[in-house]
């Protein structure tokens, strides 16, 4: 089958040392991740294809960055959720891992669906070699927390999708392991007199969503899942990020002293031990935006509006807000009762003298309408069924 874009392979980008991560270490440890260890990425991967499942629309070529262990195509074969899937491309900065990937996975592709690997760091310019506006969808499962720049990774992103085209991508979020982050700020505080990290930096919600605009998209969706896992002793949380690749990577490295470390673990301990277990809260963001076009919903301009907001903050609103507090109160008091009633019409005669002036219809807030509408249902005739039988006799 004819490819529907045209490729090129991109080599891995060097990593610079004025970056806050190594992407060539990161990629190093992608090569020795241990796929059964990561079950966090398996599950937040089955929760990007169930929101996947809520975009009524076909998406023939999707692009997937940084895939790490592939999760999301897995289950998008296992549970034959394609959705019209012609091609489908995976990167990561690990061809090592990629290679692992398609093995896991070639015996799942239908043979109408073009499997397609390309070993690139995304946040290097144009890395995919992928013309501009050829992707339907792109998705990318726990890894754009690594990237140094983020928003040239976007911006990139966005230059391939198709115009109205969408972006789903999760990642960790600011709060994730926060219980870890504290305990060694505490431990180098007590024991240096100073901290240095060794738990990444991680973005927030308000700051993903500005970035995700500033990168050009339309239409962002956020939403924040948190998952706490447990684990006996702190040891057992670090050993499990290493498998999953996870650890931190950053270009500036300090090395961690043992009483440092094992300061860490014995306040981790007394803070957050309980019942012979130790937790650790991993915060995913899910987000999916929408590359520009015309067809897409926009906001009026600013000064469009035709009635203003000054005639719900008038006399009578206030005094109605009044009278049904205390009708509230005395549910009983006919007389609250008719007040609030008298006020309501009052403020409806109000507002359709207002919209009038501006032009606009104001059937449905017609004061005498009500009062039509009862007039006409006592002059209704009763359907034939309903009629009496002296009536009946009398026809």
């Amino acid at each position: 089958m004819p490819s529907p874009v045209v490729l090129t392979r991109s080599a891995p980008a060097r990593a610079l040392s004025i970056k806050m991560f190594d992407r060539q270490l990161k990629g190093i440890q992608r090569c020795l991740v241990d796929a059964p260890s990561c079950d966090l990425h398996r599950l937040c991967a089955d929760q990007m294809l169930d929101r996947r499942g809520f975009v009524k629309r076909e998406t023939p070529v999707v692009l997937e960055v940084g895939a790490h262990t592939g999760w999301f195509f897995r289950h998008m074969l296992e549970k034959k959720q394609l959705f019209g899937l012609k091609q489908y491309i995976q990167t990561d900065v690990c061809e090592e891992r990629l290679n692992r990937n398609y093995e896991e996975v070639k015996h799942l592709i239908p043979q109408d669906v073009e499997f397609v690997q390309i070993c690139c760091d995304e946040e290097e310019p144009s890395p995919f070699g992928i013309p501009e506006r050829t992707v339907d969808m792109v998705v990318s499962c726990l890894s754009m927390h690594w990237v140094n720049d983020l928003e040239t990774a976007m911006v990139n992103i966005r230059k391939v999708l198709k115009r109205d085209g969408f972006m789903m991508h999760s990642m960790f979020g600011g709060n994730t392991l926060y219980e870890l982050r504290g305990c060694f700020s505490m431990a180098q505080s007590e024991i240096l007199g100073g901290v240095s990290p060794h738990i990444s930096p991680m973005i927030d919600g308000a700051g993903l969503s500005t970035l995700v605009l500033q990168a050009g998209f339309n239409l962002p969706s956020i939403d924040v899942d948190r998952h706490l896992l447990l684990y006996k002793t702190p040891f057992h949380l670090m050993e499990h990020l290493s498998s999953m690749g996870e650890s931190a990577c950053h270009n500036i490295r300090r090395p961690l002293s043992r009483d440092v470390l094992l300061a860490a673990c014995a306040i981790y301990d007394v803070m957050y031990k309980k019942n012979e277990l130790i937790p650790a809260t991993f915060e995913v963001f899910h987000t999916i935006a929408w590359s520009p076009s015309p067809t897409q919903a926009k906001p009026l301009e600013r000064g469009s509006g035709q009635v203003p907001l000054a005639m719900w903050n008038s006399k009578n609103k206030k005094q109605l807000q009044e009278v049904l507090d205390e009708f509230a109160q005395n549910p009983d008091d006919e007389k609250l009762q008719a007040k609030a009633e008298e006020l309501f019409q009052k403020l409806r005669e109000e507002s359709a003298t207002m919209l009038e002036k501006k032009g606009l219809d104001v059937s449905g807030l017609d004061g005498n309408r009500d009062e039509e509408v009862r007039e006409l249902e006592r002059h209704k005739p009763d359907p034939p069924f309903q009629q009496k039988k002296g009536d009946e006799k009398d026809q």
